[in-house]
């Protein structure tokens, strides 16, 4: 059967991309509200280590600076710990509300992005993406067979580049590309189609901005196999 490819609609795909990027915009920033509302202390429990480790941290400083508070020989004596300490406990809150509104994204993610792939992106800039080989080798298993019969520096590199192509730019995608991306749009702050370098079938790939300003990337369509996640991947 013959793959048909559909060029973009720009103008459509700016208008779904805005819209993606204020529905997540606003989910990300009630994922900071809500965090930031609770309490920090150890009064609440916490299955993280991570927030558990800080909360101890917290309470300490919290026991150290009373200390310092009741005896002011002591707290000119030790001023460097001191201002140590008022360091910690201004910063100890705020680092524990974005550690659980990530824990909350996660949980968001886990159930939203479910038949997704995550895509671990070792670097990156502008123009390109790297991904470590072993891991490329996981996630599309045909197409790390396919770049050394294409390139001889596979053997060379331990990661391989993707050229990044804004949704709107791209001249042509695959059909079904296209009705994913248009179906998908309100789970990521932007699509964008990567080749990789060496290869024409381009994926396509949803970016996220979690609530602690790392961005995200999963595989929505991969052109190049017919096991790409369905349309109810998304939910």
């Amino acid at each position: 059967m013959r793959r048909t490819r559909r060029p973009i609609d720009a103008d459509a795909a700016r208008t779904r991309v805005g819209t993606g990027v204020r529905a997540m915009t606003e989910l990300m920033e009630q994922l900071r509200i809500d965090a930031a509302q609770r309490p920090v202390s150890g009064e609440e429990d916490s299955d993280d280590n991570l927030v558990r480790l800080w909360q101890d941290e917290l309470r300490e400083a919290q026991e150290k600076l009373e200390v310092y508070r009741s005896d002011a020989s002591g707290s000119r004596a030790f001023g460097a710990d001191v201002r140590h300490t008022q360091a910690v406990l201004e910063s100890l809150p705020a680092r524990i509300a974005t550690r659980r509104a990530e824990i909350a994204y996660e949980q968001w993610a886990q159930e939203t992005l479910a038949g997704l792939a995550e895509i671990p992106v070792a670097s990156m800039d502008r123009s390109f993406a790297s991904i470590r080989k072993e891991y490329l080798t996981v996630l599309a298993p045909e197409l790390a067979i396919a770049i050394p019969k294409k390139s001889h520096l596979w053997a060379d590199w331990s990661v391989w580049n993707f050229k990044r192509h804004r949704l709107d730019r791209a001249k042509a995608l695959p059909a079904e590309a296209v009705h994913r991306a248009r179906g998908s749009l309100t789970h990521f702050d932007r699509l964008e189609v990567w080749r990789a370098v060496g290869t024409a079938d381009p994926w396509l790939v949803g970016a996220v901005r979690t609530p602690s300003g790392r961005e995200r990337f999963y595989l929505v369509y991969d052109w190049g196999v017919e096991t790409s996640a369905g349309r109810d991947a998304l939910r």
